[in-house]
């Protein structure tokens, strides 16, 4: 991690000047490698093409992404110089401008076309800088390309353009604006608009410069409205102000647009954003002198390896955690403050990844300064030179026990949740012991009576055997209806994990009616359904539904035990892509004050009641992806309405 930036924004100058009075690298060894990797670190994560060469021009870096763009390797390129992947007609120009800023020790600005991989040639534009050393001699040249194919491009059609505001101008990719010769606006584009703030319509006929130019900047700004009158282009890098007061740094190209017979008769000024590329610029220079700081103030442990796998850093937090010096960390004493359990671990996560030069990530327990053992999370990558030389590991630890704890925490809630849900439908199981044993007792009844009838047909002097199947078979139905009922009681008592399957909603509401149907009778109670004949089958467990739609029902028909009434039970598809399933009863309802409080858990209005069932209820439906809940009805009762997704996730 890097450290915070700070607030305050220094000026180029100023930072021009901390860089010559800034060494070219750090003087102790132990910063010069660590300085060097992430140098080479951060080069290769700039988006842009970022180069090095030495004061007499040679070259002495390219970041990746200049090599993997120009399918040149280094050692190429630090013989032949950078004019190995030039345009061949641009060489002798650049040759010229790059002598004269080594020679001036001035910065170069150019622009000039660059091969790629696959042969083809592209516009960038070319910047680089020097820097100084304490004697004020230069002793490195830093520089960026940034490619400008689509800005060269947009350039050579608006100078062939007269100044109509056509489709091309809107959707240029740059800012781009149409001013008469004496700097009012005629036209502006989107990307205009999108970056200085300002409207068509509200800019068309204001000097430009009253907009978007600083106060500060407004003599420079005349002076190249005099340039282009005099046919001159203009091509800079500056500053423009937004319409919020906020300044965007761009890189301002503008040229004289003139008629058949010579007239200027317009300008065109086109703004880049270079905003990013100023800041990569400068995190550049700043990089040699922000890694030590970045490692001593970050929030995290970190290491470094050589090529022999040993440790030969560690920062400074990790030296606090672990209250020791770095002479005592470094080669393998680190692995005194390794839990003993967890050494062999540590190499076996190590050293395979080490030797194949692959990232790791590894946990153990380290001890911390007040002797506690703490988990942590480990990760490592390689690290290379800039000359692609293998230079060990870089790697990080993070302190992950309150997390693990965490974990734990939640797994044991997990746990009691199930447990409650078990011992809700253990409850309602209960409750339902006399309809269960009437549901039983029935076909049970019925096997007898059809026993009595098979032994009549086999005993007759002529046994009439087909009489006789029959009234087996039907025994043997009503054997399958006991263990049918028996089946729905045995899932309802498991505790099995959740386990989701492809369920149809209705039969689980039909087996809930044969399992409540006897109590509803008791109760005076009629249940009605309204199922939809085509409803989409889910993925859902199944045990948990019917945990639910007891518990809804159980409701309903206790609400009604002393009135008697109608319970309905409905299901359909809605229109969008879910099912809904209500309980409707014609009970005493809800009071408006407890519909808030109805599903929190252990809030009961029954006597004996848990108050448990609806808010496990509310869980599992949730877990489903949909939603519970609770309505007064427009007479009596109330009802309560879920809603499942026809794909429901997966715990």
């Amino acid at each position: 991690m890097r450290p915070a930036r700070s607030g305050v924004h220094e000026t180029p100058d100023q930072l021009n000047e901390q860089v010559r009075q800034q060494p070219a690298f750090p003087q102790n060894t132990a910063g010069l490698e660590i300085t060097e990797f992430d140098c080479a670190s951060l080069m290769n994560a700039i988006p842009g093409f970022v180069w090095i060469a030495l004061p007499d021009g040679g070259v002495e870096f390219c970041n990746q992404r200049w090599l993997d763009y120009t399918g040149l390797t280094l050692d190429q390129l630090q013989g032949g110089g950078l004019s190995e992947a030039i345009y061949p007609q641009d060489k002798s120009h650049f040759h010229e401008k790059w002598r004269a800023a080594l020679t001036q020790g001035l910065s170069l600005e150019t622009e000039l076309r660059m091969r790629r991989r696959d042969g083809s040639y592209r516009w960038f534009a070319v910047r680089a800088v020097p820097r100084h050393g304490v004697d004020g001699q230069i002793t490195r040249w830093y520089g960026i390309n940034t490619e400008i194919e689509e800005l060269k491009r947009a350039q050579e059609v608006l100078q062939k353009q007269t100044f109509r505001s056509d489709s091309f101008f809107e959707q240029a990719p740059e800012a781009a604006a149409v001013l008469r010769t004496d700097g009012c606006i005629v036209s502006v584009n989107n990307e205009f608009t999108r970056m200085f703030g300002y409207e068509a319509e509200k800019a068309l006929g204001r000097p430009i410069d009253d907009l978007i130019v600083p106060e500060a900047l407004l003599e420079r700004a005349s002076e190249y409205t005099n340039q282009l009158r005099d046919g001159r282009r203009v091509e800079v890098e500056t500053i423009r102000r937004r319409k919020d007061g906020s300044e965007v740094r761009v890189a301002m190209v503008a040229v004289p647009v003139t008629s058949d017979s010579g007239e200027q008769i317009a300008n065109y000024a086109i703004y880049r954003d270079i905003t990013e590329q100023k800041h990569a610029e400068e995190r550049l220079r700043e990089s040699e002198a922000r890694f030590q700081e970045m490692a001593d103030t970050a929030p995290v442990l970190i290491w470094m390896t050589g090529t022999d796998g040993l440790c030969n850093y560690f920062n400074k937090p990790w030296l606090e955690f672990t209250n020791r010096t770095m002479e005592q960390e470094v080669g393998t004493g680190w692995i005194e403050g390794v839990h003993p359990d967890d050494v062999q671990g540590c190499f076996d996560g190590f050293l395979p990844a080490f030797h194949a030069r692959k990232p790791f990530r590894i946990e153990y327990r380290l001890k911390r300064a007040d002797g506690e053992y703490r988990w942590v999370t480990e990760s490592g990558i390689p690290r290379y030179t800039g000359a692609g030389d293998f230079a060990g590991y870089i790697g990080s630890n993070i302190d992950i026990t309150d997390l693990k704890r965490a974990v734990e925490e939640r797994e044991r809630l997990r746990q009691l949740e199930s447990d409650l849900a078990h011992i809700n439908r253990v409850s309602m199981m209960g409750e339902l012991a006399a309809s269960l044993a009437h549901e039983v007792k029935q076909p049970i009844a019925a096997a007898g009576i059809n026993a009595n009838a098979c032994i009549q047909w086999l005993m007759r002097d002529t046994p009439d055997i087909a009489e006789a199947c029959k009234a087996a078979s039907r025994m043997v139905n009503n054997a399958k209806s006991v263990a049918d009922i028996l089946d729905r009681v045995t899932s309802l008592y498991r505790r099995d994990n959740p386990q989701r399957e492809l369920v149809n909603v209705n039969e689980i509401i039909r087996e809930m009616i044969v399992l409540l149907r006897e109590k509803a009778n008791r109760n005076s109670v009629t249940i009605r359904t309204e199922c939809d004949a085509g409803l989409a089958a889910i993925m859902a467990d199944r045990v948990q539904l019917q945990q639910v739609l007891m518990n809804l029902m159980l409701n309903g028909i206790e609400s009604m035990k002393e009135t008697g009434g109608e319970l309905t039970v409905t299901s359909k598809n809605t229109s969008d892509s879910q099912l809904s399933i209500s309980v409707s009863d014609s009970g005493i309802g809800i009071a408006p004050d407890r519909v808030d409080n109805i599903f929190e858990a252990f809030f009961t209005t029954k006597p004996q009641g848990t108050g448990m069932g609806l808010s496990i209820s509310r869980k599992i439906i949730e877990s489903h992806g949909g939603r519970l809940w609770v309505s007064a009805n427009s007479g009596r009762g109330a009802t309560f309405q879920f809603t499942l997704a026809s794909s429901s996730p997966t715990d």
